[in-house]
């Protein structure tokens, strides 16, 4: 199994207080219209979980990406 790894993703618009606690030990910018989420998962399972958080606090992926040097991935919202 591979180590931790640092991750970005990327959502829309900003996050309350509330929905930046259901991530201990992420990072958190606020870009023009996005915030990103950045911090160590230890596998793809953590992407996954990751991903997964995001979707049930209604928040909408815009991109997200391995931060050592990788391209953003887009995310094909499901909203639209």
């Amino acid at each position: 199994m591979a180590g931790r790894r640092r991750y970005e993703f990327r959502v829309a618009g900003r996050m309350s207080d509330r929905a930046r606690s259901a991530f201990p030990g992420m990072d958190f910018t606020e870009v023009p219209a996005e915030t990103v989420i950045a911090g160590e998962v230890s596998d793809d399972g953590g992407v996954q979980e990751i991903l997964t958080l995001i979707q049930s606090l209604g928040l909408n992926v815009v991109s997200m990406r391995q931060a050592s040097g990788a391209g953003a991935v887009p995310i094909r919202s499901e909203r639209g």
